[in-house]
């Protein structure tokens, strides 16, 4: 079987507070971008100029969520707050700022009263939210999203991209984020990349 280039001549700049969707058919490319973005995957030829150059610890949100089972929500959405944190520091537990927002986060994503509760006795939907706390406690630069609404009803789909843009904003950073719905892309992004399955070089670029 003839290889193909998945990506050719691929660009696109972002500034502070845009939000990105990246769109396109299965096997176009897009969880591919994002892992290329966080430098986890490196090009055969050729160089990727990484957007996330800097990018912190739990600054990505990726479809196996990377949750600890063994541990309460409350913990795994506090473990995002660790790279800004001495092991020392929390080896008693987390300061009370950090443990406040926390909590805020959980309330925001209706799991106020899941804090203490197994992580693996939780639904896929309650799982992503509690990733998407996690995530943006890390308060990342450029936040990269796979599909981070997936498991969600629209009404917490709305919401939660709501959240997303809102942190981003608020800190200054941009957020990159896979999406298939449309009304979701024209409702919450400033921009769209679209990836095509069919030309490495069949990609668009613009404002939403």
């Amino acid at each position: 079987m003839a290889e193909r280039w998945l990506f050719r001549n691929l660009g696109f700049s972002l500034s502070r507070g845009d939000f990105l969707a990246v769109v396109g058919p299965s096997g176009s490319g897009k969880t591919t971008l994002l892992r290329s973005l966080t430098g986890e995957l490196k090009s055969d030829e050729g160089s990727v100029r990484n957007l996330a150059q800097g990018l912190l610890p739990g600054g990505t949100i990726f479809q196996d969520l990377q949750l600890a089972n063994g541990a309460r929500a409350i913990q795994n959405a506090l473990s995002g707050s660790l790279g800004r944190h001495g092991t020392l520091e929390t080896l008693f537990g987390f300061p009370a700022s950090e443990k406040s927002s926390s909590m805020e986060l959980l309330e925001r994503l209706g799991l106020a009263d899941k804090g203490d509760q197994w992580t693996s006795t939780l639904s896929r939907g309650e799982r992503q939210r509690l990733a998407i706390a996690r995530t943006l406690l890390a308060a990342p630069r450029v936040l990269l999203a796979d599909e981070p609404v997936a498991s969600l009803d629209q009404d917490w789909a709305n919401s939660v991209l709501s959240l997303l843009k809102e942190k981003q904003s608020q800190r200054k950073g941009a957020l990159v984020c896979v999406l298939h719905d449309v009304e979701q892309v024209e409702r919450h992004a400033t921009h769209q990349l679209t990836l095509s399955e069919e030309e490495s070089d069949g990609w668009s670029f613009r404002k939403v």
